[in-house]
Order: structure tokens, then C-alpha cells, then sequence
């Protein structure tokens, strides 16, 4: 049939890309989680990830995600822009995403401080109908695929939408815990023009604890880290736990992906154990991470993300950094 190809690649893509991108280093880029980040470094900041999923097989996923915010001292508020963009392989099915997140600085005690937050955004999701090869294409006597199409789905690639998220902050210079919501307002996403199909509500609920350790006869820093990220979109939920240690201007740890609710029978709990690294020289801060799966996909050669960041002082107006380690 005419629409067999098209039906096939649109159940590949409705079930693949349903669910929002995420990331091993999100200790590394919280902004990515939660608009609450926005102005955490007390001054200005600017970052970037790259995200390499499932090398090992001819289908895959880069992720990248970009970033820049600031304090403003003058109204306690922190502004950012971010950029998210994904990439599948094969479809070349490409998803980008652009927000302007907003956060302001409330202290509600002596030592406790508490950011709420509103994200807004617009997004584009190409479906790269292009790139398949339907039936009235295809000329058999003369041997060639012709380029043009008269298939009415091929008129319709792109999705366009407003997007809304929320989300909070508590933290005081030990502790820290965070939750956010995105797709508040429901956007639909169908490529159709009468058709309807509702982007699913992500929530992320994320934490950690800074234990200091300190010597009189040493000038040498060490921190060692507690940090968890739980996400659930749809029937889907991922929580990230795990620790790092920090001497000084380098950082080392591992991480356990969990997948706490089974989809069916062969689901497993323990999907991937992943390794992260940084270091930091002056303003500038490098971080490697490395997901070894422990599931279905071993032989995927994993998920690679390498992240790049640069403080520096905000023209708004300082202020001092949210002190736990979380940004």
C-alpha cells in the first residue's frame, strides 16, 4: 500500500522521540531540568553539551544543549536562554527548543533560600517526511525513484508549538532539593493540521547534599557529593542517583540509572551505570561522562556527553553563587 513506508516511520518516530531528551550531567547543566538554575552562579555564565546516544548501532541520537544566564542584583531575579536541539541519525528526525527561563531570589531564613521559577518557550519538531521513499515515487519500468511526491502528508513536516514550565528551588549550603514541571499548557504536537496529539507533562524532582571535609594541615578542598534526578513522562520514569568526590578543581564519580516502574515483563531496573568526570581551570569548567548500559543495549557502545562552561562576572550585578554545589 501507498502509506505502508509512512505509517512504519511514523510509529518508529511516535514512540522514540515521545519522551523528552535527557542527560547523564544534569549536576553539570541543571538549567536543562529546572528554570530555577536560572542566575544560580551569582554572576554570568555560559555553557554547552553534547550528548552522543547508541554509537555502536546505525540508529542514533545527538543531543545538544546550550545555555546563558545571568543575575541581576537589582531586582533578585536570574534570566536564561537556553537551546535544545536532537538529532536521530537515520530519519534525521530533528528537534528544537528555545526558552527563556526566569527565577527570582527569595531568602526565607538566615540560611535558607528559595527560587521559583517560570520557563516559556517555542519549539519545532521536523519529521524529515522527505526522506522517505513512498509509492508513487517509484517508476518500475524505467528503473529510478522520481523526487517529487503528490502524497499530501509530505506537505505537513513541521510542528511548531508554545511551550510552559515551572519550577522551584530550596537550598541552604549543605542541602539542596528541586522539582519542575514542563509542557504545563499541554502543546500539541501532531503535524497534522486537524490533528491532535498532546505533548505529555515532564516531571523531574532532583536533590543532593554536600558533606565538606576539611584539614588544618592541608589547603587542599574535598567535597564529596550526594546527588538523585527522578523524571517520569507519560508511563516512563528514570531516576539518576549516585555521588561524586571533589579535590580541589577535579571531580570524579558514578552514577545508577534506575527504571523504577516496568513497561512490560523484560523490563530492566538497573539500565546503566555511568561514570562522570571534571575539571575546572580558572573560570572555565570540563565535563566527560560515560553511560556503560547494563541492559538490551550493551553492544550500543553506550552514551557519551562532553560539557563546557565559562563563568565570569554578570554586567547586572553580582551576587554570591547558590553555595551547595548544585550549580
Amino acid at each position: 500500500m501507498k502509506h505502508i513506508q509512512f505509517i512504519l516511520f511514523f510509529l518508529t518516530i511516535s514512540y522514540s522521540f515521545s519522551q523528552d531528551p535527557v542527560f547523564t550531567q544534569f549536576y553539570n547543566v541543571p538549567e536543562s531540568m529546572n528554570p530555577a538554575f536560572a542566575g544560580g552562579s551569582g554572576g554570568s555564565e555560559i555553557g554547552v553539551l553534547n550528548r552522543t546516544q547508541w554509537p555502536g548501532l546505525d540508529y542514533s541520537l545527538n543531543s545538544q544543549f546550550f545555555y546563558f544566564d545571568s543575575y541581576i542584583d537589582r531586582y533578585n531575579s536570574g534570566i536564561e536562554i537556553t537551546i535544545l536541539n536532537q538529532l536521530e541519525t537515520v530519519t534525521r528526525y530533528n528537534f528544537t527548543q528555545i526558552n527563556l527561563n526566569y527565577s527570582y531570589r527569595v531568602q526565607i531564613s538566615r540560611d535558607w533560600w528559595f527560587y521559583p521559577a517560570i520557563s516559556v518557550g517555542m519549539g519545532n519538531k521536523d519529521y524529515a517526511f522527505n526522506n522517505l521513499v513512498l509509492e508513487d515515487q517509484i517508476i518500475i519500468n524505467e528503473g529510478i525513484i522520481n523526487f517529487d511526491s503528490a502524497d499530501p502528508f509530505l506537505l505537513n513536516k513541521n510542528a511548531r508549538f508554545l511551550d510552559i514550565g515551572a519550577g522551584f528551588l530550596v537550598f541552604n549550603e549543605f542541602l539542596w532539593l528541586g522539582g519542575s514541571y514542563k509542557h504545563l499548557n499541554r502543546p500539541n504536537v501532531s503535524f497534522q493540521d486537524e490533528g491532535k496529539n498532546l505533548l505529555d507533562g515532564f516531571l523531574s524532582i532532583h536533590g543532593g547534599y554536600k558533606i565538606p571535609f576539611s584539614s588544618m594541615y592541608s589547603n587542599t578542598e574535598y567535597n564529596l557529593y550526594f546527588n538523585l534526578n527522578y523524571m517520569r513522562q507519560s508511563n516512563y520514569d528514570r531516576i539518576d542517583i549516585g555521588s561524586k568526590m571533589q579535590i580541589d578543581d577535579f571531580t570524579f564519580g558514578a552514577f545508577a540509572t534506575l527504571a523504577p516502574t516496568s513497561i512490560d515483563d523484560k523490563s530492566h531496573k538497573l539500565t546503566s551505570v555511568n561514570f562522570i568526570t571534571n575539571f575546572d581551570y580558572r573560570q572555565f569548567s570540563f565535563g566527560y561522562s560515560y553511560d556503560l548500559n547494563v541492559s538490551s543495549l550493551q553492544n550500543t557502545k553506550g552514551v557519551f556527553e562532553i560539557s563546557v562552561s565559562y563563568k565570569f562576572d554578570s554586567i547586572f550585578g553580582n551576587d554570591n553563587p547558590i553555595p551547595c554545589g548544585c550549580k
